[in-house]
């Protein structure tokens, strides 16, 4: 697979085991995928201004910086047209549908 084509995913998340299990999963699906971390909302905005195109992200609800939605609202605002979806340990239905509400394109609890 060329450069150009190889699809990129953002995984956010404080956790590094819980951020290694993503990727690992990432690898299974997509073999020849580039993925990206962020353990923090400071590193998920230099992350995702440094990749625009990234085709995912993964979006943990609960890091250092983050206050409820505001990474999604973030997300939303800045880089509206990258999917992102949301995972939680949170499974809260009413959680899930304000996350939906806010823009998110799925929910992993």
């Amino acid at each position: 697979m060329a450069e150009a084509d190889r699809s990129t995913f953002i995984v956010a998340d404080d956790h590094p085991l819980f951020r290694e299990a993503l990727i690992h999963a990432v690898h299974n699906c997509v073999p020849d995928a580039e993925v990206l971390e962020a353990e923090s909302l400071a590193t998920l905005y230099d992350v995702v201004e440094s990749n625009p195109d990234a085709d995912l992200l993964f979006l943990d609800l609960n890091m250092p910086g983050v206050s409820g939605f505001s990474a999604l609202a973030y997300m939303r605002n800045n880089h509206g047209s990258m999917p992102t979806v949301i995972v939680s340990a949170v499974d809260d239905p009413a959680v899930i549908r304000r996350a939906i509400h806010h823009g998110a394109s799925g929910f992993i609890p």
